[in-house]
């Protein structure tokens, strides 16, 4: 229960209780101002019910307030301890009355999708670059929020959200509720039954299983970590995945479609009953069947395997670890660096470690640079900058553009053939302070700002993007809409390219303008590594492409079939 109704209960509670006892006081000493006590409670009823809103299971309360005016209205010992009595039973009635119903205080969900979309139609920038139709999102998904307003559901709210969101495929349109608890009961429900592995696509295509429980039952069947898996249930393992809600919540939102696809197997593991029966290849290549029992929820399994497959390297937030004797590693996993840099948006204090630390290192015999931006949920641009002029070679550079904004008409300007007019254009000076290869590791929660910082330091002639997968794929700049039930952040800020087109994010096709030189295979040796070994694929790949090129600007396919 909320604080407000909570002290309304106890005015009238206890407003009861006293008035009671005013009675015979009342009487005996005729004054105004005693009968005007019992407007006491209705007054503050009424003041109260102005600051909180109106609660149908408030409703005792309030009528408790409103039978404490009889005393006010006539002066009698009965009439008015008879009002006492009835308003305090009424109160105390409201108590288990609002703690028992489920729709207490319940948000409108309903109404709340309505505000958060009317929101997007004003300030959403991408709609027409990504071909939505927001409209039509919302005559699509508003069964979902009302199913969730029926029940009093907020975890159904947010897998509404979750769903609407990820149409759009932009990384920066989220929904977060209220409670962070919400979240994670929502991705249990969507995430189906643990059958004690989880499903993974190699490179060449096949479906394999990886985080395998250690077990007996899974060692006599002959089913380990790489075990191709050829079927689900009797169904198309890509088929089923598609299917399930938790691809849709977690897989369909990422901006760039081969980032989709890379983990599309992963949410076919959580799709059955108390059993589901698979067909599988033993290390024979006989194809067999075997019925997996339900071990429990499979979100724990499948978010750990995601932790695993997207791990970086060990140590804290703009820390250095040193990986061998001629490479070190800055880890980089977020654009902020302190509270002080974040209100003045000046990074020389950061430029200045950063500087000290490479001269330090070069000193040592450091020849090369990893910056490892595998999970960074982005910053600030001006970060972005500050990084980017110290390890780019010399020279100017160019970053982005702003839309040009129009504060009359409050949105971004459009020329006549229906394209942003560019604003203000962004550069930035190289320093080149390592002077050597610089090697920029990435994965598909590599988002916003950490797209902006591949994105300019793509293509120069000192660096080497790798990853499993591109970034993520999102660059706008981010607005938000604050609702009863949570919060919508959407792309609200226009960045665009040189060219006037949209900054990084991918449009109807699905293709992002970010890249990467070195695309890392997810073959057996990366399942071996991250989940037999528990070693840092990505890294260990970093690392020998490098003894093989040294520094050499070739760029491609890492050939995996090198031993690790």
């Amino acid at each position: 229960m909320i604080l407000y109704d909570k002290i309304l209960i106890g005015i009238v509670v206890g407003g009861a209780l006293f008035l009671y006892i005013l009675a015979g006081v009342a009487v005996r000493v005729i004054s105004n101002k005693w009968r005007a006590v019992y407007c006491v409670p209705v007054l503050a009823g009424m003041l109260l019910l102005a600051m909180c809103d109106f609660e149908i299971s408030m409703l005792g309360a309030y009528l408790g307030a409103v039978i404490l005016l009889a005393g006010f209205i006539k002066d009698s010992v009965k009439v008015r301890r008879r009002a006492c009595v009835a308003a305090a039973v009424l109160g105390l009635v409201t108590i288990p009355v609002c703690m028992m119903n489920k729709g207490y205080r319940c948000v409108n969900y309903v109404q709340d999708f309505k505000d958060g979309v009317a929101s997007m139609k004003d300030h959403y920038i991408l709609a027409e670059h990504k071909g939505v139709d927001l409209d039509a999102l919302y005559e699509t998904y508003l069964p979902m929020f009302e199913e969730a307003n029926r029940n009093h559901d907020e975890v159904q709210n947010y897998i509404a959200w979750a769903s609407f969101t990820a149409e759009f495929h932009d990384g920066h349109i989220g929904f977060l509720p209220n409670e962070e608890e919400t979240m994670q009961a929502a991705y249990e429900r969507v995430c189906g039954n643990d059958y004690g592995l989880a499903l993974m696509t190699l490179e060449d295509g096949r479906t394999v299983a990886v985080n395998v429980e250690e077990n007996d039952f899974f060692r006599e069947a002959g089913i380990h970590n790489g075990t191709v898996i050829t079927s689900w249930d009797g169904y198309n393992i890509a088929e089923v995945a598609k299917e399930t809600l938790a691809y849709h919540m977690f897989a369909y939102p990422l901006a760039d479609k081969d980032n989709e696809d890379f983990c599309r197997d992963l949410f076919a593991a959580g799709v059955g009953g108390d059993s589901v029966k698979i067909t599988y290849l033993d290390d024979s290549n006989v194809e067999k069947e075997l019925v997996l029992p339900k071990l429990g929820n499979y979100y724990e399994r499948l978010k750990d395997t995601l932790e695993i497959i997207n791990q970086g390297v060990e140590t804290g937030h703009m820390m250095w670890a040193e990986i061998d004797e001629e490479t070190v590693c800055l880890r980089i996993k977020l654009m902020m660096y302190d509270s002080e840099t974040s209100k003045t948006e000046n990074y020389g204090s950061m430029q200045a470690e950063i500087r000290a630390k490479a001269e330090e290192y070069k000193a040592a015999g450091k020849k090369h640079l990893i910056l490892d931006l595998r999970g960074n949920g982005g910053g600030s641009g001006q970060m972005v900058k500050a990084l980017a002029s110290l390890f780019a070679p010399k020279g100017e550079y160019y970053y982005c553009t702003d839309g040009l904004w129009d504060d009359k008409s409050e949105c971004y300007l459009k020329d006549a053939t229906g394209h942003y007019v560019p604003g203000k254009e962004h550069y930035f000076r190289g320093e080149n302070i390592w002077d050597g290869p610089v090697t920029i590791l990435v994965n598909s929660s590599s988002i916003s700002a950490a797209d902006h910082l591949t994105k300019v330091m793509q293509g120069m002639e000192n660096v080497t993007i790798m990853g499993f997968t591109e970034p993520n794929g999102s660059g706008q700049g981010v607005g938000s809409c604050l609702l009863e039930s949570g919060e919508l952040s959407f792309s609200g800020s226009l960045l665009l390219d040189r060219n006037g087109d949209i900054f990084v994010d991918s449009g109807v096709d699905r293709e992002s303008t970010n890249d990467i030189d070195v695309q890392i295979p997810f073959d057996e040796n990366a399942v071996r590594v991250l989940f037999d070994e528990g070693g840092d694929y990505v890294l260990q790949k970093c690392m020998e492409y490098r003894n093989i090129v040294a520094n050499s600007a070739c760029y491609g396919i890492i050939d995996s079939t090198t031993e690790n």
